[in-house]
């Protein structure tokens, strides 16, 4: 999309039915906001920005809202890849780590009859009933960056498990195979994460079993409570050597990291290149990010729900970032306009 064609903040704002100062906020990343403003001008966004087409011809995505900037990332890659594939892109926002929110987005598409729906998945029975109502009707599906459990649809995303393997490897030899290792995660509603979890947790215990590895629950991958519990750790606990997020809200660590003098002594490992992350590798803030291809699982996933072949599990290739490649990666120039 051309800078010209873009939907003008007056438009969403009507669209959206809010105030053109609250729909400049949220595009412009000034002041506060409420969850469902955001939302609205997202959703209001994504509307705008889709030619008229067919339901047929629309394929629908649905992503957690402010789950960080690989989410948006994700979004963003989908409609350009819409654009190029000559396909309506429909990006749904919903509210994260709310299995209800998934569901009920999950079976409004119905009502629309899209030629596929990608999504990225809770393992709840919510979610899986919701599953169960789209294959019913036919519905092409494919889950992107995190699976269900059993459920027979596709999956475009990296091998979750082998990722927390990989950062545990790295960890203990980081380390030196000494200390604690604290992994900040939000609980095994999302798979993804469950399985960094017990893939790094595996390794760390067969190949380093002298190192402790302590969880540390974030709630629903708030950043403003990893700062609070890392803080917390951090201060009480003198054995720590690492930290390990498995999802979003790594600079929170860092900060906590920064407000108790020990950024330069302990690892810390995040997931997912950005922006963010990328400048916090630069200024050896961040030690490690291990790193999928939203690009590549934007293209491939759609391809699969456009393809009248059965729908299949693509792990996309596990990237290790460090400060002295992270240039060579992340370009966002093909989508700074749709992000903006």
């Amino acid at each position: 999309m051309s800078r010209d064609n873009r939907p003008r903040a007056l438009d969403i704002a009507l669209r959206a039915g809010l105030s053109t100062s609250t729909v400049d906020r949220v595009l412009n990343g000034r002041g506060r906001v409420s969850t469902k403003a955001v939302q609205l001008v997202m959703q209001a966004q994504s509307e705008l920005e889709q030619p008229a087409s067919s339901p047929a011809d629309t394929i629908e995505i649905i992503l957690p809202l402010n789950a960080g900037n690989s989410t948006r990332y994700l979004g963003a890659f989908f409609r350009l890849a819409g654009q190029k594939n000559g396909v309506s892109v429909k990006v749904n926002w919903v509210d994260r780590m709310i299995p209800a929110a998934l569901s009920a987005a999950l079976l409004e598409t119905i009502e629309r009859c899209p030629r596929g729906v990608a999504f990225q998945a809770l393992d709840d029975p919510l979610v899986h009933e919701a599953v169960a109502a789209l294959r019913s009707k036919g519905v092409r599906l494919t889950t992107i960056v995190s699976d269900l459990t059993g459920e027979g649809v596709g999956y475009v995303g990296m091998d979750n498990r082998a990722a927390g393997r990989t950062a545990a490897l790295l960890m203990g030899n980081y380390c030196a195979g000494k200390g604690t290792i604290a992994v900040v995660w939000s609980g095994q509603l999302s798979r993804a994460h469950e399985e960094r979890e017990s893939g790094f947790r595996a390794l760390m215990r067969a190949e380093f079993p002298s190192m402790l590895v302590k969880d540390v629950n974030s709630g629903n991958d708030q950043p403003d409570e990893n700062f609070r519990l890392i803080r917390e750790l951090l201060t009480s606990d003198t054995s720590i050597a690492g930290v390990y997020c498995v999802g979003a809200g790594p600079s929170s660590i860092v900060d906590a990291a920064k407000a108790t003098g020990q950024i330069n002594r302990i690892k810390i490992f995040a997931h997912n290149l950005t922006h963010v992350t990328r400048a916090h590798l630069l200024d050896s803030e961040i030690d490690v990010v291990i790193h999928q291809n939203m690009h590549e699982i934007a293209n491939r996933a759609l391809a699969e729900l456009l393809s009248d072949e059965p729908i299949g599990r693509i792990a996309v290739a596990t990237h290790i970032i460090t400060r002295e490649n992270a240039l060579h990666h992340l370009d966002l120039n093909a989508i700074s306009d749709w992000l903006e």
